[in-house]
């Protein structure tokens, strides 16, 4: 006889809430509301495997707990806009009967089934879940949310958490700060200070910053987008390099080599990136599990010194700029997503610009150590013959890709640095002359391997190169 499964995943905690959406959740709510009605590209998954030993009834209760745990996996999302908790409820759950299907395989098919499913953010909640089991046996979870519920790195913490209840004995960890009270943060005297600096930041830099690095190009047109992808195992060993060696994060050189390239290309003396940050900057902060990105402004000079008997700065001065940057980005993130379109609104009618075009660079990587792991540097002769061997295996190709990012001429998107460097670039037609993503995304990958061979090659020589 087939086995029956439960379809549902219920839940009670007893917790019931209202409020004004945090800006986190106001920045991708804004995003969700401009793309078209039904859009499920910005839908999130992952994969948990179970650990053997654990059987279906100690999955669905490491489940429950798990959604019972974290706020933002039981709320709906209401025009006004807010959220509101919901005390009790049913998360909905597939059980998947493997057979002779290989786990990989069907985890890939499942899972993207899963995820591609539209969310209701008045009606549904934000979370649904599947468990692949193997003769009754579960083998691994797949679960699939709401950007509107998770961010890249909350969605880290989720997997993290469920992982450690599937444990044996389950490891329960006290709930963290949720959405709703870091609301009452954002609204205090200390948030709305820490608000009104980031935006006097913004203000400052929007009024200078070059008009190529964030003003429309598109004359009223809908967005039209070119899109590249490269893969390269020659590129992750270049960034990592250079991270190691001149003491930087691996996607703090990536962001200063692609800054330096931007300008090369544009013709500027200067790029202006607005970058994709989890704002966890307070220990009450550091374990909320809900839409929790906000932009950072990354302004980084790049010519300075370029007439010079030397030809600039060397590439480490540029990189430790880069961090110094960074860090000041980061500042000054966070703030209320509608005071700072409000203020560009008029920033750019006093400049002339037509504010829809930013370059953005976003760090798409949500497992936690992919982030936190400094990699070591290689001997120069031996850094040289494994970037020399790896060379041959660069993949570019030109993906069909339907999703639009939003206000933006420049849309980097970091996907892996481990072994191999995995990136995705779109850019609306024609902001990069004929060379176009592919070319950018090429060129990059030059740009960062001739800096990491060449201890002697200054920013001038890259950037001209780059021209």
């Amino acid at each position: 006889m087939t086995p029956t499964y439960p379809v549902t995943i219920p839940f009670r905690t007893g917790r019931a809430a209202e409020g004004p959406l945090i800006w986190g959740q106001l920045a991708i709510w804004n995003v969700l509301r401009w793309l078209p009605p039904d859009d499920t590209t910005l839908n999130l998954l992952v994969e948990v495997p179970v650990p053997p030993g654990r059987d279906l009834p100690a999955v669905l209760d490491a489940l429950r707990t798990l959604v019972e745990r974290h706020d933002s996996l039981h709320t709906v999302y209401l025009d006004g806009p807010l959220q509101r908790v919901l005390p009790e409820g049913e998360v909905p759950l597939a059980v998947h009967e493997l057979g002779d299907r290989g786990l990989t395989e069907a985890a890939a098919e499942l899972g993207e089934a899963l995820r591609v499913g539209w969310f209701d953010m008045a009606a549904d909640l934000p979370l649904r879940a599947a468990v692949l089991v193997r003769d009754g046996v579960p083998q691994t979870v797949l679960l699939a949310a709401s950007h509107m519920a998770v961010d890249g790195w909350s969605f880290a913490i989720v997997r993290g958490d469920l992982a450690n209840l599937l444990a044996d004995p389950p490891v329960v960890v006290e709930p963290r700060q949720q959405p709703v009270e870091r609301g009452e943060y954002e609204r205090s005297a200390v948030g709305q200070r820490r608000a009104a600096k980031a935006l006097q930041y913004w203000e400052k830099h929007l009024a200078t910053i070059p008009p190529s690095m964030i003003g429309s190009i598109r004359d009223g047109r809908p967005p039209n987008l070119d899109w590249g992808l490269i893969q390269s195992p020659a590129l992750a060993l270049a960034v990592n390099d250079l991270a190691a060696r001149h003491g930087v994060p691996p996607a703090t050189a990536l962001l200063g080599a692609t800054a330096l390239q931007l300008a090369a290309y544009t013709g500027e003396g200067e790029a202006a990136l607005r970058t994709i940050v989890s704002t966890r900057f307070r220990p009450a902060s550091r374990g909320v599990v809900a839409a929790f990105n906000q932009n950072a402004l990354f302004r980084l000079p790049v010519t300075g010194g370029l007439s010079a008997p030397s030809g600039g700065e060397t590439v480490g001065q540029l990189l430790r700029r880069s961090a110094d940057a960074a860090l000041t980005a980061y500042a000054h993130c966070e703030y209320d997503p509608r005071d700072l379109d409000a203020m560009f609104v008029d920033v750019a009618a006093r400049r002339g610009i037509t504010p829809d075009g930013y370059c953005f660079f976003n760090d798409t990587r949500y497992t936690l150590a992919d982030r936190s792991t400094m990699p070591e540097a290689l001997p120069q002769a031996e850094l040289a013959e494994r970037i020399q061997a790896a060379l041959p295996a660069t993949k570019l190709r030109s993906p069909v890709i339907d999703r639009l990012p939003m206000h933006s001429n420049f849309f980097m998107f970091l996907m892996d640095l481990g072994d191999t460097a995995e990136l995705m670039l779109c850019v609306e037609h024609g902001f990069l002359g004929r060379r176009g993503p592919l070319g950018f995304l090429a060129g990059l990958e030059g740009l960062v391997v001739r800096a990491a061979l060449d201890d002697q090659v200054t920013t001038g020589a890259l950037y001209a190169a780059a021209r």
